[in-house]
């Protein structure tokens, strides 16, 4: 029983952690906090928020776009994407959201 329980719970890491260039190719699981942010997006689909591969490509090249996703994901957000959402504050630390927002950046 506990054997099943372990497997299960590894192949569920697997399909959190199945987005291209995620922590399973840098041998992490993919954070709750993380997937409190995929209930409004995804990799290429417009869900309540935009797609992680938009915002990628609005931010990169700009120099502060670390900094500026990090605010958003710790302060909440509205208005930048005209869809009449807002995201709210999450309860993330300041360490998970720079490095999610550096995963969201290197999205290609």
């Amino acid at each position: 029983m506990v054997l099943l329980l372990a497997i299960g719970g590894f192949f569920a890491g697997k399909v959190f952690a199945a987005a291209p260039g995620d922590g399973a190719s840098m041998g992490r699981s993919v954070s709750a906090s993380e997937q409190t942010c995929r209930a409004c997006h995804a990799i290429d689909t417009t869900r309540v928020g935009p797609p992680f591969r938009a915002i990628s490509d609005r931010y990169r090249g700009d120099p502060d776009a670390v900094a500026k996703l990090e605010r958003s994901m710790l302060q909440g957000s509205s208005g930048k994407w005209n869809t009449g959402a807002q995201m709210p504050p999450n309860d993330i630390s300041a360490a998970d959201a720079e490095r999610f927002a550096r995963w969201i950046l290197g999205i290609k």
